[in-house]
This record gives C-alpha cells, sequence and structure tokens, in this order.
C-alpha cells in the first residue's frame, strides 16, 4: 500500500520499503518488479507486511508502478508507485565561505532539484556528513544554512529521498570569524 521513498534517481539503487502487503513470506524468489521497464530486484522479507529491494536503473525519469512476487513469476496488482527522477548535481554554492559555528546562509545552484522532493521534506543538503534541510527556489537553486562544522574544506552535495546524494565534490570553507 506505500512505498518508501516515493522516489530515487534513474540510475537505480533506492533502498525501496514496501509496507502494507499481505501474505508475504520468506521466500527464495521474492522479487519485485517495476512496471514499464519490466525489470525485476531480488527482495528480501523484514516483517510485519514489509518487504525491502533495491529500485533498478531505468532509461527514462517517471512515475512506474512497483509489484511484488512470491514466486517471481505472478506479480500482485497493488498499482503503488515509485518515481524516477533525473540525479540532482550540485555546481557552485554562495558564498563558499562560511563561520565555523554554523549559521551562514548558502545558495546551492546545480540541476534537478524537485519541488516535489521538498514537499515530502526528502530535499537536503549534505555538508560532508551533516545533512541539514533545503529550501527549494527552483529546479537549479536550493537554500540551505550551514551547520556548525570544524574549520576547513568541505564537500556540499544534495539528496532528493534522504539516500543517494550527489558526487560533485563542491566546495564549502569553514573559517574561524
Amino acid at each position: 500500500s506505500e512505498v518508501v521513498p516515493p522516489a530515487g534517481p534513474v540510475a537505480g539503487g533506492t533502498q525501496v520499503s514496501l509496507l502494507g502487503g499481505t501474505g508475504l513470506r520468506v521466500s527464495a524468489t521474492l522479487r519485485c518488479r517495476f512496471e514499464s521497464s519490466g525489470a525485476t530486484a531480488p527482495a528480501r522479507f523484514v516483517g510485519g507486511g514489509q518487504i525491502e529491494c533495491a529500485a533498478p536503473p531505468s532509461s527514462s525519469s517517471g512515475s512506474r508502478r512497483v509489484e511484488v512476487s512470491l514466486n517471481g513469476q505472478q506479480f500482485s496488482a497493488s498499482g503503488v508507485a515509485f518515481t524516477y527522477r533525473p540525479a540532482a548535481s550540485v555546481s557552485s554554492v554562495w558564498p563558499s565561505r562560511g563561520a565555523a559555528e554554523g549559521g551562514t546562509p548558502v545558495t546551492v545552484m546545480g540541476s534537478g532539484f524537485s519541488s516535489s522532493a521538498a514537499a515530502l521534506g526528502a530535499l537536503r543538503c549534505r555538508f560532508n556528513t551533516t545533512s541539514v534541510a533545503a529550501a527549494w527556489r527552483s529546479t537549479t537553486e536550493l537554500h540551505c544554512i550551514a551547520p556548525r562544522h570544524a574549520t576547513g574544506a568541505t564537500s556540499v552535495e544534495v539528496t532528493l529521498n534522504e539516500q543517494q546524494h550527489s558526487n560533485d565534490g563542491i566546495r564549502f570553507e569553514y573559517e574561524v570569524v
């Protein structure tokens, strides 16, 4: 009845939880199928009507029905959807320096920033390993508040699903002010 997270990049790899299933059990042939592409992925039974699988790559963005099979042949027909999105990328940040105690407003420029990811609260900026909420301004602009961090350079990346992050290596320098 529910797919969490509801979206991921076309490159695939999003770890998806399918919730609210009935009749699910441990099975060596438990599979998820992402419609339109016909691609299937091995699934793992978690318990309590929940299974997990990794979304396979997709040739294009858009919504795909996700179905489940216990035998790898006959699939459910629930119609629950997972949305493939173009990968987000970061091209620059401004300013490129900020206070080590945090609090610097940072404009992040790039591409693939999703308003629907923002509405779900899944649009985030990551300064090295610290993730902070991002405010969506457009498909090419986000605003984030730099968190507290030791002095030195960090990378700034973004995520649309709190799992996969961009990997562009754009730097933000923390300094003592």
